[in-house]
């Protein structure tokens, strides 16, 4: 079975990492506000000579804003999650970052003195303004 990206603009194969990733899509736009533009999956980039593969970046004024890790169901967030997706805040540094594995959540922000835990990924505030105008 496959699934079709409204990101990349095709289908995939739909693992259980893979819809994860696309419920998340799906919220991001649907619920929180974000444009498809905005938003990009798998991600590749590389830093010290090493390459990484973000599953999902989302941009604010073409500057990482979130980034969510997704993991497949049956993996539980650990530190080696946590780990993971701090070496790529270290690269983008991101105001928001998530861990998710579709049943388990982590959002948190890191804000100048330290790190919020939340409950949900923020709105987009300026598309949820421009939608009421």
């Amino acid at each position: 079975m496959y699934v079709f990206c409204l990101i990349r603009k095709k289908y995939y194969l739909l693992t259980k990492e893979e819809l994860v990733r696309q419920k998340i899509i799906y919220y991001l736009i649907k619920n929180r506000g974000y444009n498809v533009h905005e938003i990009y999956v798998e991600f590749h980039s590389t830093f010290y000579n090493i390459k990484n593969r973000i599953d999902i970046l989302v941009l604010k004024k073409k500057r990482p804003f979130i980034m969510v890790e997704c993991k497949s169901p049956e993996v539980k967030i650990s530190s080696k999650s946590f780990d993971q997706i701090m070496k790529y805040y270290l690269r983008f540094k991101s105001q928001y970052l998530v861990l998710t594995n579709g049943i388990k959540n982590i959002i948190f922000e890191f804000k100048n003195n330290g790190i919020e835990f939340l409950k949900k990924i923020p709105k987009n505030k300026k598309r949820l303004l421009t939608k009421l105008n």
